[in-house]
């Protein structure tokens, strides 16, 4: 059953119901104010992707980020990648900065 966002035209509250596409454009009840006059809204759609289309758009907006080599660059991407993988941004960064701190010791030597 689809999940319908109305709005109450009484107390202008926002509300969802669970309901039968038969059922969609009924007069529902308000569960605020009890009122049977809504009006159906036009919902947000949601789209699952799979881990392979997260990462390939993420690749996509890397080819217009900006310099690659660039450290700040570097940084947003992986912050938007944990973002995009609901990993810890925070992980990410102090790995990110463990790299540089290892790269710079090498270029040292």
């Amino acid at each position: 059953m689809p999940l319908y966002e109305y709005r109450c035209q009484q107390c202008r509250k926002r509300f969802s119901k669970l309901l039968g596409i038969a059922e969609r454009d009924n007069p529902q009840v308000c569960p605020i104010c009890g009122a049977t006059e809504s009006k159906r809204l036009v919902s947000r759609v949601a789209r699952l992707r799979s881990e392979d289309q997260m990462l390939d758009d993420l690749a996509d907006s890397m080819e217009f980020a900006g310099d690659p080599d660039d450290p700040q660059t570097m940084r947003r991407f992986m912050r938007e990648m944990s973002a995009a993988m609901d990993e810890d941004p925070y992980e990410m960064e102090e790995m990110f900065e463990e790299e540089l701190a290892a790269e710079s010791a090498g270029d040292e030597e």
